[in-house]
């Protein structure tokens, strides 16, 4: 996926920490794409540089690192908060986040 996909992705899971009509049996199913969105957004950190380094000898220019790189803990602190159920704390690090991108 690229990083307008997780983007979407990470969209869509805060969409739902803030709905008024959750589905309190989605939970599950909303922390696991949670955990699948951060570990892309760490993969594409991750590739990118890699694959600037390989190509060039050396680090290159990757226009996303470093905002994927501010949003991680934010996603990272959400993630946990939605594995207790703690929805106002999830949604707050979640939105923050979506700012960092």
């Amino acid at each position: 996926m690229f990083y307008a996909g997780t983007k979407r992705q990470l969209v869509s899971g805060v969409q739902w920490l803030d709905g008024k009509d959750q589905d309190e049996a989605q939970w599950n199913a909303q922390t696991d794409l949670t955990h699948a969105c951060l570990a892309e957004m760490a993969d594409l950190s991750e590739a990118m540089r890699d694959a600037a380094k390989r190509s060039s000898g050396r680090y290159g220019h990757n226009p996303f690192a470093d905002k994927l790189n501010r949003a991680m803990p934010h996603i990272r602190a959400m993630l946990t908060a939605m594995r207790i159920r703690d929805r106002a704390t999830a949604l707050s690090h979640g939105e923050t986040a979506m700012r960092q991108l």
